[in-house]
């Protein structure tokens, strides 16, 4: 689709979209419009909604040399307030949620299998059901023994649907308290390239089923809570929802012993590679989560967005 054409029906959203805000149709749709002069874009596809989607974290990060580049364009051309005023990094949600209705996505942009459909994979939230008893384990011995059947296909589908679940079950809960989809909130899970499962305003959540008492952190998962505003969300399905901030000091501790484990076989076992590290969860971990399930609206805000955890 033609750059024009696009930036016409895109501003024709933002104007049903926030049809009481005066000039924010304007002012989203020009950011937008700017920014594909940056990328030098001649048409709209999935492919530049993805490029930007990948752009996105350091367009917001104004310590980036993306967004130096991008100040430097927009100044140029008397247009820095767009930049400055926070207008592109506040149009960038609402440019995804149209691209995502007007632009079909392509295959290989779904993460999960085919053989698992995502509708079915169903999770709501209940306060009633709650337990509020963050599942903990100890050492999982390994055993060696031979089994008839691998498993392996079924395990990994198992994996994919407890992963989701916990992550439509956290999306239940955000609703029920009362903020809106793709407004408040996405669930962008199965967009690979956010490299995180939902957005919370400008915040990256990436939720953990602990049901077993204990989760995995992938290479990119813990490049994202080191280095961006992304922290974890732990949870166990009828039981309650832990909030851990990336800062935390159990959290520091396991990804740095990760990373211990990591050299120390690239110095004496250089052909083992120990990828997949189960993180086991125990009482230690404690003063460092806050159980979510129990707050109001305005706690979970001040949470996510950094506020005082001790004033909740």
């Amino acid at each position: 689709m033609l750059i024009d054409e696009f930036i016409s029906k895109f501003k024709t959203y933002c104007q049903q979209r926030f049809p009481s805000e005066t000039g924010t149709a304007t002012s989203y749709t020009n950011a937008v419009k700017y920014l594909f002069e940056f990328m030098n874009a001649s048409s709209v596809s999935h492919t530049l909604i993805w490029e930007v989607r990948s752009l996105e974290p350091d367009i917001r990060d104004a310590n980036s040399i993306l967004y130096n580049e991008l100040n430097a364009f927009f100044s140029s051309t008397g247009r820095s307030s767009y930049l400055r005023k926070g207008f592109l990094k506040a149009a960038l949600p609402v440019l995804f949620e149209f691209g995502s209705v007007l632009i079909s996505q392509e295959d290989n942009n779904v993460v999960l299998s085919q053989e698992i459909r995502d509708n079915q994979i169903i999770a709501d939230f209940s306060v009633e059901l709650l337990k509020h008893e963050l599942p903990t384990a100890e050492y999982i011995a390994h055993n060696y023994s031979v089994r008839r059947i691998s498993g392996t296909s079924d395990e990994s589908a198992n994996k994919i649907r407890s992963g989701r679940k916990a992550e439509k079950y956290f999306t239940s809960f955000l609703t029920s308290l009362g903020f809106i989809k793709n407004q408040d909130f996405f669930d962008v899970a199965n967009n690979k390239t956010y490299g995180y499962d939902i957005r919370f305003y400008d915040v990256g959540l990436e939720v953990k089923n602990i049901n077993s008492g204990t989760f995995f952190l992938s290479d990119n998962e813990i490049a994202r809570l080191e280095n961006t505003d992304t922290h974890l969300v732990l949870v166990d399905i009828d039981n309650g929802i832990w909030f851990l901030k990336n800062n935390s000091r159990w959290l520091k501790e396991i990804i740095s012993d990760i990373k211990k484990i990591r050299d120390y076989c690239n110095t004496h076992y250089s052909n083992i590679d120990p990828c997949d590290i189960k993180i086991i969860i125990n009482n230690d971990i404690k003063n460092d989560v806050v159980d979510i399930s129990i707050l109001p609206k305005t706690h979970v805000v001040s949470l996510f967005s950094g506020g005082n955890t001790n004033a909740v």
